[in-house]
């Protein structure tokens, strides 16, 4: 355990400014460095504007991220502005080991002007992104990282059904995660559609809580939209949960080169769907003590990736319990997670516990007291 602070701050008042600390919010567009060479890219990250440009056919720009067993990533590239050569992407992982070949756009076809991978990764490290290009003249770029599954903390969550969400994609490559929560004792049905000036199509897919697809979705172009045929503006799926659990609806632009704006629902067609809103989370501590250790029994839940604080209060001070925080990925349903520390004898003491979102600070805490002994 950390070494604890005396605060002059009585602890009620400490205690509420805890609760307040602001949360950091995730990256989303940035424009590229001068020449990028081994730069950072997070989860849901889109590089692109005007210093995402390669000058020669010997130009290589690279992007790193860290990742773990059983990560899957969707890594998309597509060419911006006019189209005097093809860009290429090449994936290594630790080790630099090939993961994904170099792989080159073909827009001399008029088609291809993106490549996209769903790359399941199987090693714990540090990956590594080549973006090159086939033709010795000057050609800008878009590049993006979303992170499929385990499903990424920047989803928005959907917890009202039946209620239209206005979403955005605003850049090439961009793509949009919501998640909600499905039970099997219903069938609900996930529709996405075009809004506003059709730029391109929008191409929609569901993921299940162990990351597979669920069925497909009905339409002349499954999966997408079909505006340049006059019809389905909008793509649907209706699915019963094979599982209760955490769903995830993920949205893009047809050959992820484009831009659309677009609204998306997901309603109960048929059955018991639970509740129209999803409580956030879940948290409480059932705390004892005994021969110097303070046992914590938490339960834990949460419908996204969620930062878990806790902190120990004795006497007029207060410390940041050991191991946290920590990052708490989606656990849904609840589980229970025990936690012990050494604690001497120091009367009544209290266990503060927090879930952060990092948009939105804190949905759920608890304050437990427990008396560990006359000191």
């Amino acid at each position: 355990m950390k070494r604890m602070r005396n605060f002059v701050l009585p602890l009620a008042a400490l205690l509420l400014a805890l609760l307040f600390l602001p949360q950091a919010a995730h990256a989303q567009v940035e424009n590229c460095p001068t020449e990028p060479s081994l730069t950072s890219i997070a989860d849901g990250e889109v590089f692109t504007g005007s210093n995402c440009v390669l000058n020669a056919i010997g130009d290589i720009d690279s992007f790193t991220f860290s990742a773990n067993a059983g990560d899957t990533y969707q890594i998309a590239l597509a060419m911006t502005g006019a189209a005097d050569s093809n860009v290429c992407m090449e994936l290594y992982g630790p080790g630099n080991t090939v993961i994904y070949p170099q792989t080159c756009t073909s827009s001399s076809f008029g088609q291809d002007v993106s490549v996209v991978v769903d790359q399941a990764l199987t090693v714990t490290g540090t990956y590594q992104l080549n973006v090159t290009e086939s033709s010795n003249t000057t050609q800008g770029y878009a590049l993006s990282l979303e992170r499929l599954f385990p499903f990424p903390p920047n989803a928005t969550q959907i917890t009202t059904f039946g209620q239209a969400y206005n979403g955005d994609i605003a850049e090439p490559t961009q793509s949009n995660a919501f998640i909600f929560s499905g039970v099997t004792t219903g069938t609900y049905e996930v529709t996405a559609a075009m809004t506003g000036t059709a730029t391109s199509n929008v191409c929609m897919t569901v993921y299940a809580p162990n990351g597979s697809l669920v069925a497909p979705s009905s339409g002349t172009n499954p999966g997408c939209t079909a505006s340049s045929f006059g019809q389905d503006a909008s793509v649907v799926i209706d699915f019963t949960p094979t599982t209760a659990g955490t769903y995830m609806e993920f949205i893009q632009a047809s050959g992820n080169a484009s831009t659309q704006t677009y609204s998306l629902e997901v309603s109960c067609l048929v059955g018991n769907c639970g509740q129209t809103k999803t409580p956030p989370c879940t948290l409480k501590d059932a705390a004892s003590y005994a021969s110097g250790t303070l046992t914590m029994n938490f339960t834990v839940g949460n419908i996204a990736a969620v930062t878990w604080n806790a902190w120990l209060t004795s006497q007029n001070t207060i410390t940041a319990l050991s191991g946290f925080p920590i990052s708490q990925p989606i656990t849904n349903p609840p589980v229970p997670i025990t936690k012990t520390v050494t604690v001497a004898p120091s009367g009544t003491v209290g266990v503060l516990t927090t879930l952060t979102y990092p948009t939105k600070g804190i949905v759920c805490s608890t304050y437990t007291q427990v008396n560990t002994g006359t000191p």
